[in-house]
């Protein structure tokens, strides 16, 4: 009953309904469709978007479709309006398609839309001219248009969480899209429901408009919050950055001022210094504190004369001079110049390109390089000495051998036995000059003995009186009283002496003033100073202190080597002493020898003994001993004196014959030497001991070569007596007599 009553009550108002009210509803929808392009339309100028644009026209196209229903109200009947009227709303679908593909990234040809308007107008002109069916023209666009408008709305609901502009224009162009599907009925609907069909369209139109509005503003505000984290991110990025370049250049300054090698920064055009390191100012001012670096690279740079026009120029002469290859000089503030090596690199400073400048003074290289050249002398000296040490200690040591034996008897007169012993120790010093020739090659320790200093000296005098005499030289020795015995090697110590009094001689020699020259003793704390002091023309300041370098000489061609102050140099440090000079040109020279006192052993004082002539003893006669050598001088020296005890002596020439008399022939003792053709003493050892190992400990050795690594080591090895040439024959025959009368089980 209730059903049947709307329909009276919409009956009843239809029959009040003024026809203005259609049109007044018209013109409504018309303007809130206006409102909506224009939102559009002014929202597409900030977000360029072309979907927009396809929307601009749909909205434009609806209004069209609006504006001929406005017309038909008062002109019906027009098939041209009405073929118009529905091509707007089939065209007005097609652009809100496309614009839909558009926003979701399925763009479709424009093409494709133009043909599709195409086929809308068509359409309309055969369903307006043709069909004549109000349905049949009606139903199809407006489907289309609503499918397109529902479209819309689905897609916004994806971003329905994000934006609640997207709620809006979901709801609202779905909602517009069902309210689409009424116009194809107006014909048949009260003009009370049409008039609110049109006033149901400009609230949606105002609806979607809102909903844009509430969209845009709050992609505008997102994007505001994603620029301004972008700003702050780029603030951070750009402290970042500085902090980066200021980590940077602390590390570039650390590394500026901590680099081993000097760095100058050069200006190309003006040749000025831009900027140096410390080692810069460290290679130019050297120990000058508070002077300033020159201005100009032409002050330090003494091949560059001048400053070329041309920058290019500039750097192509200093890259010139200054390369990896090749040596050049910087000049110091003390007008002297330092050998250097160094590269130039080109690099921007101050956005101005300079022409960075490395440096490395190579003045240590070079004095390295120079003693290493020294050390490859002392080198070739060490092998030269040592291959000749061993002749030259052979004839030596048949020279001592005879003079020994000579002393020995009794019938020289006393002359002749003093001039013996003269050749004696003028023999023993030749050969300790060719051992610390050996020693200065291949260091050893010095032989440490009780050594009275005084008496050293006294002795030396002695054998330089003549010398004094001849050279009108003044000589004078003033020794401490009780001056403490110390631990020394006496040939050692002589040979430095010897050294320096040589030398002193040498100078006063052709010196034109007072000619004295004074050895003085003194007894200072713990050390022994002994000082050698000549009135001569003195040394040189620049000289004094390469005096004891190897090979370095004042005097011409062939009157010295250079090895005699750095022998003595290196004795007295072996002495862990020091030897220091003091020299004015014009004032002499005075040699200071500062040796620690070693306490000595508590022994009996040593008193010299006159030579006693060997007699032969009668136990001596019943063993025999073997002498190999390859030096028949060596041979009879050794064959008298062992025969002159009694001894019976036989004799081999190398290691080869002395094992064919051992087969043969009982032996009770071997002399052999170490170095020998064919077989050596090392080699023979080693089979004597395989065939018996008592008469092997009965071994004695000698040899020319005794700083020899190889010939220590053996010798030290075994055990064995040994003795290098020259020897003394009372303590060859000494050692012999202890090694026969001791039992030969318990030999050593």
């Amino acid at each position: 009953m209730q059903v049947a009553v709307l329909p009276e009550i919409i009956e009843d108002l239809s029959q009040t309904f003024d026809p203005q009210w259609l049109n007044s509803a018209l013109v409504l929808a018309l303007f809130s469709t206006v409102v909506v392009v224009g939102v559009f339309a002014y929202l597409n100028r900030f977000a360029k978007k072309l979907y927009l644009n396809l929307w601009i026209v749909a909205w434009v196209l609806y209004a069209l479709w609006l504006g001929a229903c406005i017309r038909l109200e008062s002109a019906p009947g027009m098939p041209w309006l009405v073929m118009a009227q529905r091509a707007c709303i089939g065209a007005s679908a097609l652009c809100m398609f496309w614009g839909s593909f558009e926003m979701v990234n399925l763009a479709r040809a424009i093409r494709e839309l133009k043909y599709g308007i195409a086929l809308i107008v068509v359409w309309s002109y055969v369903a307006a001219y043709v069909v004549r069916d109000h349905l049949w023209i009606t139903l199809p666009m407006f489907v289309l248009l609503a499918m397109a408008s529902v479209f819309i709305g689905f897609l916004y609901l994806r971003y329905r969480g994000r934006y609640r502009g997207a709620n809006l224009l979901a709801c609202g162009f779905i909602l517009w899209g069902i309210h689409l599907l009424e116009f194809p009925s107006q014909p048949y609907l009260p003009p009370l429901l049409v008039v609110c069909g049109y006033y149901m369209t400009a609230a949606l139109a105002l609806f979607i408009a809102l909903g844009m509005i509430v969209l845009v503003l709050e992609e505008a505000q997102e994007r505001h919050r994603e620029l301004v984290d972008e700003f702050n991110q780029g603030i951070v990025n750009r402290r970042q950055l500085e902090q980066d370049v200021m980590v940077s250049e602390q590390k570039y300054r650390a590394l500026f001022r901590a680099a081993g090698d000097a760095i100058f920064l050069v200006n190309l055009e003006t040749l000025d210094i831009v900027e140096a390191n410390e080692e810069a100012n460290q290679l130019v001012l050297g120990a000058r504190s508070g002077s300033e670096l020159p201005k100009s690279f032409l002050n330090i740079l003494p091949d560059l004369h001048w400053c070329a026009p041309s920058v290019m120029e500039n750097h192509r002469r200093i890259g010139g001079i200054i390369r990896s290859s090749r040596e050049f000089s910087i000049q110091r503030a003390n007008a002297t110049l330092a050998p250097c090596e160094g590269s130039v690199a080109m690099v921007e400073y101050s956005h101005q390109p300079v022409l960075l400048v490395t440096v490395r003074e190579i003045s240590e290289r070079k004095e390295f390089e120079q003693q290493l050249r020294h050390s490859e002398k002392l080198s070739a000296l060490g092998q030269l000495v040592a291959g000749v040490a061993h002749e030259l200690n052979n004839p030596l040591a048949v020279i001592m051998g005879y003079a020994q034996i000579l002393t020995s008897q009794e019938q020289p007169a006393a002359r002749v036995r003093g001039d013996l012993q003269k050749i004696l120790h003028e023999c023993e010093r030749a050969a300790k000059i060719v051992r610390n020739l050996l020693t200065f090659a291949r260091p050893l320790d010095p032989q440490l003995t009780p050594v009275d200093i005084n008496c050293l000296i006294t002795s030396l005098a002695e054998n330089h009186e003549a010398e004094m005499e001849s050279a009108a030289i003044v000589f004078h020795i003033a020794l401490q009283p009780g001056l403490p015995r110390t631990m020394a090697d006496p040939h050692q110590i002589e040979q430095v002496l010897t050294n320096l009094i040589a030398n002193a001689v040498q100078a006063l020699s052709e010196h034109n003033g007072h000619r004295l020259l004074e050895v003085r003793t003194e007894c200072l704390g713990a050390d022994v100073r002994i000082t050698v002091a000549d009135t001569g023309p003195g040394i040189p300041s620049d000289v004094v202190p390469k005096i004891f370098d190897p090979f370095f000489t004042t005097k011409g061609p062939g009157k010295g080597t250079g090895l005699g102050l750095s022998i003595c140099h290196s004795i007295i440090q072996e002495h862990h002493g020091r030897i220091v000079v003091e020299s004015e040109l014009g004032k002499g020279t005075r040699f200071y020898i500062e040796i620690p006192i070693v306490k000595c052993p508590t022994t009996s004082p040593i008193t010299p003994m006159a030579p006693r002539p060997r007699e032969p003893r009668a136990e001596a006669s019943r063993y025999r001993v073997l002498l190999v050598d390859d030096e028949p001088g060596i041979v009879e020296v050794l064959q008298t004196l062992l025969e002159e005890s009694g001894y019976t002596v036989g004799s081999a020439q190398n290691g080869l014959q002395a094992l064919e008399i051992i087969k043969t022939t009982s032996c009770d003792l071997i002399i052999s030497d170490l170095c020998m053709p064919n077989m050596g003493g090392e080699a023979l050892y080693g089979r004597v001991r395989q065939l018996s190992p008592a008469l092997a400990r009965r071994m004695i050795f000698i040899t020319g070569d005794t700083v020899s690594g190889t010939s220590l080591s053996f010798l030290e090895s075994t055990g064995n007596h040994w003795f290098g040439k020259p020897f003394n024959l009372d303590e060859i025959e000494k050692t012999v007599r202890q090694l026969l009368e001791q039992p030969a089980t318990s030999a050593v």
